[in-house]
């Protein structure tokens, strides 16, 4: 399983990460390509490798051909996001990302989301960060991300609207939404960006410690201003192995809980990344009928897990527990049949072999046919 790691030491900002995202190897011949497609003129990147306090990373900056005038509301971006060539994944993660400025300025000057008039985000500069951030996001394709604490700074940032106090509304807003807890430290003035904190909160989830992996790259995206810390964003990307994950086994009886409701967190709970998520009916005292949800996740999901169990299920308490676990080796092959090709799960261990076809492959080929599912599986066995 491949780890992302926001490490916010200095904070966070739109080209800070994308110049860590390049110096843990995000295509920069890529990005340029893919933000040909966004559509928009008048810019270019300026991608250099340098160093500060003796420490190699990556800066980029976004440089303007020419001065715009042009301020955006949010349905331009989203226009522009959407007309562009870009790949459906960077899209949506583009505009989830302007969503959480959106509507964090909304917030502040009591407006409806739709009707907010960006100024600094608005600009093709920014435009460029977040939709860059998200080509080289998806570019790295980790699968689980996690962010540390953010260090946010202290004093006050000159605006569009003047001097404010740091963190800066907006900014404060998105922290607000999120689980990042905020400090100031080393920093004097503005080290967290509605741009990068609306990143961070979008791809990441939080991190009391540093997760479980083995490291396999480490990179830093630079700011320009020069405080009494590093000003900088480190990324580390590793892995972890199936055996020596963490899982965990998160338990709760509910009596008092709708159908629709329990149907709608089995499906908040996958779309959470659970490994599984199953109900029990059970008997609880008095003799009443009831249901045991169980979740299996890994261990650094489990703080996320609970907040979204006590926020959308009537449970007050939760059982929890790690387990070890015996994994067989696993892969898809594609086996030729007389309906066709089928996909099938083979799983090896220790001598022991096992192979099974695709359920939704016996699905499709029994309502091609009108065949019965059966039929179709004890069929489709004969090849395996």
């Amino acid at each position: 399983m491949k780890v992302l790691y926001f490490d916010c030491f200095a904070g966070i900002s739109g080209d800070m990460t994308l110049g860590a995202f390049l110096d843990i190897g995000a295509d920069p011949a890529h990005l340029e390509r893919e933000l040909a497609r966004l559509g928009v003129p008048g810019f270019h990147l300026e991608i250099e490798k340098t160093q500060k306090r003796g420490i190699t990373g990556t800066k980029c900056h976004v440089v303007m051909d020419r001065h715009e005038h042009a301020h955006r509301h949010f349905g331009d971006i989203v226009k522009i996001i959407e007309s562009s060539g870009l790949d459906e994944a960077v899209k949506k993660t583009a505009i989830a990302i302007f969503r959480r400025v959106a509507e964090a300025e909304g917030k502040v000057h009591g407006v409806p989301m739709e009707q907010v008039h960006f100024h600094e985000v608005g600009a093709v500069d920014s435009i460029v960060d977040i939709v860059g951030a998200a080509i080289c996001f998806h570019d790295i394709a980790p699968d689980v991300v996690y962010g540390s604490a953010v260090n946010a700074g202290q004093g006050f940032v000159k605006c569009a609207h003047g001097l404010l106090p740091v963190p800066a509304p907006a900014t404060a807003e998105i922290i607000g939404k999120t689980d990042f807890p905020i400090y100031a430290k080393g920093v004097d003035g503005e080290s967290a960006t509605p741009t990068g904190m609306a990143i961070l909160a979008e791809l990441a989830s939080y991190s009391a410690g540093f997760p479980q992996m083995a490291v396999d790259t480490v990179g830093y995206g630079f700011g320009d201003r020069e405080f009494e810390i590093l000003n900088g964003l480190r990324l580390f990307v590793g892995h972890t192995h199936e055996a020596d994950s963490g899982i965990l086994v998160m338990e709760t009886n509910i009596d008092d809980m709708t159908g629709e409701t329990a149907g709608y967190v089995l499906e908040g709970l996958f779309e959470q990344g659970v490994r599984d998520a199953f109900y029990t009916p059970i008997y609880m005292k008095k003799n009443r009928p009831a249901i045991k949800l169980t979740v299996i996740c890994d261990a650094e999901r489990a703080e996320a897990l609970t907040r979204y169990i006590f926020a959308q299920t009537s449970s007050i308490g939760l059982r929890k527990y790690q387990v070890d676990r015996a994994v067989m080796n696993r892969a898809i092959e594609t086996v030729d049949t007389p309906f066709g090709p089928v996909r099938v799960k083979s799983c090896t261990y220790d001598g022991i072999a096992k192979r099974s076809p695709e359920y939704e492959d016996l699905k499709r080929i029994a309502g091609e046919t009108g065949k019965s599912f059966m039929e179709i599986e004890a069929a489709v066995y004969k090849y395996l």
